[in-house]
């Protein structure tokens, strides 16, 4: 009888240790964070530090202007590595290459238009998948709204003083 009772005791304890090891599984995901939040955060922060450096660009003109929203750009492609959205990367590195070999205030227009379409189909993409947060594989989440607003005041900026 008490080698009935020991085994019992025994698949009792086995049955919660597997409780407890379940219970803290659930607890480490918990703390895992969510890559489409981060992703939004890390957008969101480096369209902001873009935003005001492209107010540091506001008295410049032509070349040097291209330049400086140039070095906005790859400053802001520089900040959202960490959360390896390499499209969005490429988008902004790819105008910023361009708006380095423009001459001309159309060059340069065209370069920010490229990079806004490309991002913002991507956007269109996201906000059409059922519940508006899909991740696009390569491109982030809905932070790439505040990366559409910098290319549109970096587009002001170029057509007011290019």
């Amino acid at each position: 009888m008490t080698t009935l009772i020991l085994g019992a005791r025994k698949g009792l304890r086995l049955a919660h240790l597997r409780m407890l090891a379940l219970l803290m599984l659930a607890m480490l995901a918990a703390m895992v964070p969510d890559r489409q939040a981060s992703a939004s955060t890390v957008l969101n922060a480096a369209s902001a530090t873009a935003t005001s450096g492209l107010s540091g660009c506001n008295t410049s003109q032509g070349k040097a202007l291209y330049n400086c929203v140039a070095d906005v750009l790859e400053r802001m492609a520089n900040d959202v590595n960490s959360v390896r959205v390499g499209e969005t990367q490429r988008a902004l590195l790819t105008a910023a290459s361009k708006l380095r070999a423009a001459s001309s205030k159309a060059q340069a227009l065209s370069a920010i238009t490229q990079c806004q379409a490309a991002i913002a189909g991507a956007l269109r993409q996201v906000k059409a998948s059922p519940g508006g947060n899909m991740m696009v594989p390569g491109w982030g989440d809905d932070g790439l709204a505040s990366v559409v607003g910098v290319l549109a005041k970096a587009a002001r900026l170029i057509q007011a003083k290019g």
